[in-house]
């Protein structure tokens, strides 16, 4: 059986060789077959490691189908068995992991962040005004096009 990545399948759909697509279930996922001009039907794989395109939700294949500009199709849902579902899908304790991490960092950085703002809201020296930073700013950028150093 022929199979088609994305690119090729657009790519192919834009010329005009793909005539319909197929939407098949199959345990808990859903896999898109397309109907070509010239070589019969075509398995929509991913692009890594060629394997059929899976998709757990319904309507993703759908989007993925209309972005092809395909408008007509069939489905079949007789080996649909959406209570498989969750024993097809692979568990992945190092990402839970990762993003815990990550969570972890990143409240954090936070706690960081929100102490130096209220050290600098609490911080009893003088502030200068904006005006007058600016004013010193004008001054040494226009000292500066003058060729000299401004005096602070």
């Amino acid at each position: 059986m022929k199979t088609l990545d994305l690119s090729q399948a657009t790519a192919a759909a834009h010329v005009g060789g793909v005539l319909s697509a197929i939407l098949k279930a199959e345990g808990g996922s859903f896999y898109v077959e397309l109907e070509t001009r010239t070589a019969g039907t075509a398995v929509l794989v991913t692009s890594n490691n060629r394997r059929p395109r899976a998709f757990r939700n319904p309507v993703k294949a759908l989007e993925v189908i209309r972005e092809l500009g395909l408008q007509t199709g069939r489905f079949s849902l007789e080996a649909w068995r959406p209570d498989e579902t969750g024993f097809e899908r692979p568990g992945r304790p190092d990402r839970a992991e990762a993003m815990k991490a990550t969570h972890a960092s990143a409240a954090a950085y936070d706690k960081w962040v929100r102490q130096q703002v209220q050290e600098a809201i609490d911080d009893p020296r003088p502030t200068i005004a904006h005006e007058d930073v600016m004013k010193k700013a004008e001054a040494r950028i226009e000292a500066m096009r003058k060729g000299r150093r401004a005096k602070d």
